[in-house]
């Protein structure tokens, strides 16, 4: 991890003094140097630069307020300040607030990421750890071993959305964010939080923070599984056609030991064969250009030992051949006990057909999984657990897709 991190390594000068390497005064030709404080610096993004934005931070002594610049970089120093401090901004632009944990000086950016490695750290809701900064708590739970355990989590919880494994340091690494005045301008680390922003809608990133503050897992293997737990794997479709370079969109419905949560579902899609098409991290399969007989397997993480595999025919045609599609706004949810929910989904439709409603049919997996009409209203049960909602398509019943919610 990097210095600015604040884990305890004292690399570079900054740090000195907030590592104890340094003291705020010092004497040079008989005078007295007076402390500079806990200087914090870094950039406020989204994707986007949050500009204008008020920044406050939080120290075990010491507060301090700035304003963004442009570009969405702040600079703060800290008279008397030590750490650690909890810093939030607050964006113009939707009003959310996004948090950082320095135990150092330097740089601790605040995006997204940080927010969401910060709550899983914490594991908790970060505008009540900002409200109420318990710094004997914060240094109990961000050590150089925590950080690298909750990055490795929020990644793995990110799979779906973005690949961020080449990103070392949610908090410290050098952003660039584009601005309103040059689109272009993000670097690298700008393009994974623009990815975010595109796939995760508001609810769904509510979600994961949630998740991130509660999940016991995230995916992997169990160490010491219940023996009397029987894991469960359902694929669907089993069977499917597609023409060349179509697409078909799999679902998998897995059940949980007690009293285990996930931040995904712990499953993995892989293609059998090399030139068989490829599959995303979702399930949903884009057929070769050449004709043929392949296959598609999903396996659990969390128990490798189930898998479930589907055949796909694929047909070449010289006219173009109509490919019917399924889709639903998102493949996990969370709820509170007796919330509700109104699921929606996306259909295409052949030349010159009309229906008089939405060919789909919205039905429950689980018995006790509270209820669902026609239309997806959905009500869930008073029974804490993880449920799933089933939409089928009815001109196409072999296109159906699975949703995971868990209730709280």
């Amino acid at each position: 991890m990097k210095p600015a991190l604040g884990l305890g390594f004292c690399f570079s000068a900054v740090l000195l003094a907030a590592c104890g390497g340094g003291t705020g005064t010092g004497a040079i030709s008989g005078e007295v140097t007076p402390a500079t404080g806990l200087a914090l610096s870094g950039t406020a993004a989204t994707g986007m630069a949050i500009s204008g934005a008020p920044v406050n931070a939080k120290c075990r002594t010491g507060s301090g307020t700035t304003t963004t610049a442009s570009d969405g970089a702040y600079a703060l120093t800290i008279a008397g300040g030590a750490p650690p401090c909890v810093l939030q901004v607050n964006n113009p632009a939707d009003n959310k607030k996004l948090h950082a944990i320095a135990i150092n000086a330097g740089v601790v950016n605040l995006t997204p990421l940080t927010d969401m490695l910060s709550t899983r750290l914490m594991r908790s809701d970060m505008s009540g750890v900002f409200a109420n900064p318990d710094a004997a708590a914060i240094e109990k739970a961000v050590t150089a071993s925590t950080i690298k355990q909750a990055q490795a989590d929020v990644t793995q919880a990110l799979l779906v959305y973005a690949d961020l494994s080449k990103l070392t340091d949610f908090y410290s690494t050098p952003l660039k964010a584009a601005t309103s005045v040059n689109a272009s301008a993000g670097d690298a680390q700008d393009k994974l939080l623009d990815s975010l922003k595109a796939k995760m809608s508001a609810a769904q990133q509510s979600q994961m923070l949630d998740l991130l503050a509660k999940a016991t897992a995230v995916g992997l293997p169990l160490d010491n599984p219940d023996l009397s737990f029987k894991p469960t794997l359902e694929l669907m479709p089993m069977t499917a056609t597609v023409a060349v370079n179509g697409k078909l969109s799999f679902s998998a419905a897995t059940n949980y030991p007690p009293n285990v949560r996930y931040i995904r579902q712990p499953v993995k899609w892989s293609v059998q064969e090399n030139n068989g098409g490829s599959i995303t991290l979702n399930g949903e399969y884009t057929a070769p250009d050449k004709a043929g007989v392949y296959h598609v397997m999903v396996q659990r993480e969390d128990f490798p030992a189930l898998n479930a595999t589907a055949t796909i025919t694929v047909n070449s045609a010289s006219s173009p051949v109509f490919t019917p599609y399924l889709n639903v706004e998102t493949r996990s949810i969370s709820l509170r006990a007796g919330a509700q929910y109104f699921f929606s989904a996306g259909i295409n439709y052949p030349p010159g057909m009309y229906y008089i409603r939405q060919p789909t049919t919205w039905s429950l997996v689980e018995a006790n999984a509270g209820t669902i009409d026609i239309l997806g209203a959905y009500t869930a049960p008073v029974q804490p657990g993880v449920y799933h909602v089933r939409v089928q398509r009815d001109d196409f019943p072999e296109l159906m897709v699975v949703v995971e919610v868990i209730v709280n």
